[in-house]
């Protein structure tokens, strides 16, 4: 009909105008021209299927390219031939179906029209999703960028699984998808799981779409990771679109985040309560009265207290704030969740006894701890790490590093041979800069001296052996004591000649008065204002030594002057006097900053990778770490695995 051709031209027109005035090129792109400048190696017949219509890109060659808008919607007068045509394909596509194949090249993931351009159109007027089409594929040139390694990895996944559409902005990416699906990509897929995975992607591409996905900095298929990642392949597989729409809804949050480069405020000192209007006066009227009902908060740990030092310290801080709140805050405690089955019994436990908070204290849990927040919106949850971007949970931990400064200058003050040792657990967000501010603080006193760097997440290999044979004695090991081999040194600890192993000193965390801290804010509204004035951001608490909630113990057998020594730099770095990653700072291998910098910023802190000059050891690679390590690092890592570790590992949680 001559009337769909008008209302298809004006919205064609109102198209050119809008591209033309945002500075876009208005008219459908030409694979002539893009390959003009790129090259191509050949040409690869794949045959006749259906391809999704928001794949269409442009045409194969100019032609009449001036025809159509962008998005192929007519532009020539409504008493052309043109329109005549393009109207009579719209009354048989109404009738009977347009059955003929169009022709088109893949370049990319992305289809140029050689025939079929008025189809395109009258399909794309029509918001038909998909069209009937024949199919030649252009190889690009063989390149070494990012953009080609991508693609050579989309070949592997099409032999495999045939799937157009999944475009993804990040390398191993379809080895993760692979991974999830429970396939790989050296394997043909059984043909039920293409098909399931075609329309499952396809209706999130559509309520991706819906949402205008296209604003954020991510293609739908980055988007769709977050979703498998979230929901689980099995689960996120199931319902119809307008339950995938609804999951995806739930996770907005999560990828307006990771668009926004996976933006972290770091809240490095608590909150003041937010300030009082009328409104928040008589709110504050009603949660005090509401204070008779105590609040219920659950603490869910991968391990038990009576097992893990680190589990101890969380639960001990837990026992404190119900002591301090004076019935105002129950607890309730669920140990030994590591596997998702446990996790997932304790959360809906908690629900169920309408909890108001979830607290978790391992990095290891955000992944469980990220699905119980999307599954339940209303519920609060807490997970302990640093640098990890969610929106739905948020993160706390300590500036661990300026301890880690203080026991370097006390380190360094009792070696009396300028050596000092350090064992690292695992190379994870934060455990970095806790090697270096020690590093560092061992250089302040001593600019002699040198730190042994050793790493408990190392297989098969004997720290123990290799510091005494290095004759380093004051040693900074793990710090909570191992509670199923309590005979192991931790802390800072002094080898004797003979063999006997002292206590020098420890960090101290307070976690009772931490959560003292959090409950208070969820109280006086503080939570609420922080996440309404930082939006699209992932919220990390980060609290220091000046906050109250971390120091370090001295034992008394350090001698009185050492001590004061210690003293003298807390009080330093308490006031800001002393920062130990301001200044000048030089690593392994040159400058890091010149003399007379600021602070690095937290995110650099949080995710350091470099070793200060002071250091003689490195960052463990893949094949050395253990499975615990393994687990760890493919969580918050600061050293790359191999997508497909990495994918197993993340499929596996």
């Amino acid at each position: 009909m001559i009337d769909d051709y008008r209302k298809a031209h004006k919205i064609g027109v109102r198209q050119v105008q809008t591209d033309i005035a945002a500075g876009r090129y208005p008219y459908p792109v030409a694979l002539g021209d893009i390959l003009s400048d790129r090259g191509y190696q050949g040409e690869v017949p794949i045959g006749e299927m259906e391809i999704d219509m928001s794949l269409i890109a442009g045409t194969r060659t100019r032609g009449r390219q001036n025809s159509f808008s962008r998005e192929f919607m007519p532009l020539l007068e409504d008493n052309s031939e043109f329109a005549t045509k393009w109207s009579a394909l719209i009354d048989s596509q109404r009738k009977e179906g347009l059955h003929e194949s169009i022709i088109v090249y893949e370049y990319l993931q992305r289809f140029y029209v050689q025939e079929g351009n008025k189809r395109v159109s009258v399909m794309r007027y029509l918001n038909m999703p998909t069209i009937m089409a024949n199919v030649t594929r252009v190889l690009p040139m063989p390149s070494d960028s990012k953009e080609s390694r991508i693609y050579q990895d989309f070949l592997r996944f099409w032999r495999v699984a045939p799937i157009y559409g999944i475009v993804f902005s990040e390398e191993g990416s379809y080895e993760r998808l692979a991974v999830f699906a429970g396939h790989d990509l050296d394997t043909i897929w059984p043909e039920d799981d293409v098909k399931t995975l075609r329309s499952v992607f396809s209706s999130f591409a559509e309520a991706f779409a819906r949402r205008d996905g296209d604003r954020l900095d991510m293609t739908a298929g980055d988007a769709f990771l977050v979703y498998l990642k979230v929901y689980g392949y099995e689960l996120a597989m199931c319902g119809s679109p307008t339950e995938i729409a609804d999951r995806l809804g739930r996770i907005w949050g999560e990828l307006r985040v990771k668009s926004n480069g996976e933006s972290i405020a770091y809240l490095e000192s608590p909150s003041e309560p937010a300030r009082s209007s009328l409104i928040s006066d008589l709110k504050g009227l009603a949660q005090r009265a509401l204070l008779a009902k105590p609040m219920h908060i659950a603490f869910i740990y991968e391990l038990d207290p009576t097992t893990s030092g680190w589990a101890a310290a969380h639960d001990k801080g837990r026992r404190e704030l119900e002591r301090a709140s004076h019935g105002t805050v129950e607890t309730t405690v669920y140990t030994d969740c590591k596997s998702d089955e446990a996790f997932d019994r304790a959360i809906d436990k908690a629900v169920a006894d309408h909890c108001d908070l979830v607290v978790t204290n391992v990095p290891t849990q955000m992944p469980q701890a990220l699905r119980a927040a999307v599954r339940y919106p209303h519920l609060k949850v807490l997970n302990c790490s640093v640098s990890l971007s969610h929106s739905a949970v948020r993160t706390f931990g300590t500036r661990t590093y300026e301890a880690k400064y203080l026991l370097g200058v006390l380190a360094a003050s009792l070696s009396c041979n300028h050596r000092v040792g350090y064992v690292a657990d695992a190379p994870v967000y934060g455990t970095v800069a806790s090697i270096n501010a020690f590093a560092i603080g061992v250089q302040t006193v001593d600019p002699h001296a040198t730190v042994f760097l050793k790493w408990y997440a190392s297989k098969d290999y004997d720290w123990r052996r290799e510091l005494a044979e290095t004759d380093v004695r004051v040693i900074c090991a793990r710090d909570v004591p191992d509670l199923r081999h309590p005979e192991e040194p931790w802390g800072l600890y002094l080898v004797e000649h003979d063999g006997t192993e002292v206590h020098l000193g420890e960090p101290v965390w307070d976690w009772g008065r931490y959560y003292e801290r959090i409950v208070q804010s969820i109280r006086d509204n503080s939570w609420r204002h922080e996440a309404d004035m930082r939006r699209d951001k992932a919220l990390n608490y980060w609290w220091g030594l000046s906050s109250g909630v971390m120091d370090i113990h001295v034992e008394d057998v350090v001698p009185f002057r050492q001590r004061v020594l210690v003293e003298v730099f807390k009080q330093a770095v308490q006031s800001g006097q002393m920062r130990p990653f301001a200044g000048e700072l030089k690593s392994q291998i040159g400058i890091v900053q010149p003399a007379g910098s600021d602070r690095l910023p937290s995110n650099e802190i949080a995710r350091m990778s470099w070793l200060n000059e002071n250091v003689v050891g490195r960052l463990p690679e893949e094949r050395e770490l253990s499975d615990r390590a393994l687990d760890e690092v493919s969580v918050s890592g600061v050293i790359p695995l191999d997508p497909v570790v990495a994918a197993h590992r993340e499929a596996k949680r």
